[in-house]
């Protein structure tokens, strides 16, 4: 069944007559930069336990920057980050503190504006991650690769992220197609839209592909050929390198004829921190602006992307300047 609210109808609404919309930036590493300690298992998924109060204020600054859709920090907080950390228990509580932080940084910075709230679902795992544990290897059945989370684990975590207020669900960081389609499968369980988040990578040959390490190094089309199909609503390029941008949109575009967004990364992770020395935002405005030409209707961020980035897009593309 079907659950659409009110924010993702607009939402829906704004993207069939061709506006476009804008995502807030990086969640964990605006928490970081405000001084939230991120874990080595569950990086900043821990902070819906710890430090829920500055979770919201990040969210807060990305409204009054202009977002117009927050994406709650359900990233890290699967089962599969949160148990190698100490805090399976805590799984849920998790999940359902980071929607209702973003609900109400939404209800109090809006001013006025409608603000739809995802909830993430990610392929985040400490071995994915941190580099611990057997990479690169094909397994016989890739729908239950042991190294990323599991049918029941995004089942779990989304059902809790329907149940706490979210209005779609962002599938973040699918770069196989196996635990790709388990995440579909959970998200389309709840009812509500679906989003599509790939990252795709420039491999040492200079072709983009998706990345080797996240799965068994499938191609970049055969991915989208495999997963940009119904339920999903929107496909977007994230977690990855601004350069890959165009020549991703492109493959995209030869399977899939809805919105397409870009919320790219900017600068390093060095494990569990991220070293910020990517694109100012005056430059990557110039690398958005060159991606909203060639047919990008969201625009955003991830890693690296703060609150300043996100404020020159709003003014450039957004509904209004932000206040």
């Amino acid at each position: 069944m079907t659950r659409v609210t009110d924010a993702a109808d607009q939402l829906a609404g704004r993207l069939a007559a061709g506006e476009i919309v804008i995502i807030d930036g990086g969640t964990g590493t605006a928490l970081q930069t405000a001084g939230a300690p991120m874990d080595d298992d569950a990086w900043s998924g821990r902070a819906n336990l710890d430090n829920l109060d500055l979770v919201q204020a990040v969210h807060e600054s990305y409204v009054r920057a202009g977002a117009d859709v927050l994406i709650a920090n359900t990233f890290a907080a699967n089962r599969a980050a949160m148990v190698p950390a100490g805090l399976g228990g805590q799984v849920a509580k998790a999940n359902e503190n980071a929607v209702l932080a973003a609900r109400r940084a939404a209800a109090s910075a809006a001013a006025g504006r409608t603000i739809a709230v995802a909830g993430s679902l990610s392929s985040f795992c400490p071995v994915a991650m941190t580099g611990r544990g057997e990479l690169g290897v094909d397994y016989d059945d890739p729908q239950s690769d042991p190294r990323f989370p599991s049918l029941a684990d995004y089942r779990e975590q989304a059902r809790v992220i329907a149940d706490a207020g979210a209005d779609l669900i962002a599938l973040e960081l699918i770069d196989a197609t196996g635990y790709g389609r388990n995440a579909i499968t959970a998200a389309a369980e709840t009812g509500l839209p679906i989003w599509l988040g790939i990252s795709p990578v420039r491999l040492d040959d200079g072709t983009v592909s998706t990345d080797p390490t996240m799965g068994a190094g499938e191609s970049l089309d055969g991915l989208v050929r495999a997963l940009a199909v119904a339920p999903v609503s929107v496909v977007n390029i994230m977690h990855a390198k601004p350069d890959v941008v165009l020549e991703s949109m492109a493959v995209i575009r030869e399977h899939w004829a809805g919105p397409v967004g870009v919320y790219a990364e900017t600068g390093e992770w060095g494990v569990p921190d991220w070293v910020f020395n990517g694109l100012n935002p005056a430059g990557y405005l110039a690398e958005a602006e060159r991606w909203v030409r060639d047919g990008a209707l969201l625009a955003g961020g991830c890693c690296g992307v703060g609150p300043e980035h996100i404020a020159l897009l709003a003014d450039r593309f957004g509904q209004a300047s932000p206040g």
